[in-house]
């Protein structure tokens, strides 16, 4: 079972990458940990535990909702579980306790990511995704292998990128 995280601003569009993270992966058993990053305010009412609302309950719409079940019943086979995540912090040190808390094997962040705030106090994760020490797939590649016919034994591999 991989436990994979994949940035999120929570738009429909970022439920995509999941999609291709999935067909990439050749339809192993997957658990998909959708993750976003706040930093920490000192005036912050979170920091004294009297704030029980979510830093983005105004970005989860009803189509990210939907999105996300949408996921589940396309992949159920081999999707295990979406789960959205997210910290409080904007250090690696932080960051490496989120993945070993959450047992995340590998981070899926393209090259061509574009960071979306959410709210004021969202951080960009890539500088904490590059020095976690946790494996960063940034093109989400299949490798297909296609076999010649018996007149033509040689067997091709052949990388397709996924877009």
């Amino acid at each position: 079972m991989r436990n994979v995280l994949i940035p999120t601003d929570f738009t429909v569009q970022s439920l995509q990458l999941v999609q291709k993270a999935l067909d990439a992966l050749d339809h192993q058993p997957t658990n998909i940990i959708l993750f976003h990053a706040f930093d920490i305010s000192m005036q912050s009412p979170e920091l004294l535990g009297s704030s029980r609302r979510l830093p983005y309950a105004e970005a989860l719409t009803d189509e990210f909702r939907n999105g996300c079940r949408r996921l589940k019943t396309t992949y159920g086979k081999f999707l295990k579980e979406v789960n959205i995540r997210h910290m409080y912090g904007s250090t690696v040190a932080v960051f490496r306790n989120f993945i070993d808390a959450n047992d995340i094997d590998l981070i899926i962040c393209p090259n061509d990511f574009v960071f979306s705030k959410v709210t004021e106090s969202s951080v960009n994760p890539e500088k904490m995704f590059r020095k976690s020490g946790t494996p960063v797939v940034h093109p989400v590649i299949r490798k297909t292998t296609f076999v010649q016919p018996e007149s033509e034994p040689l067997a091709q591999t052949m990388a397709v990128l996924i877009r």
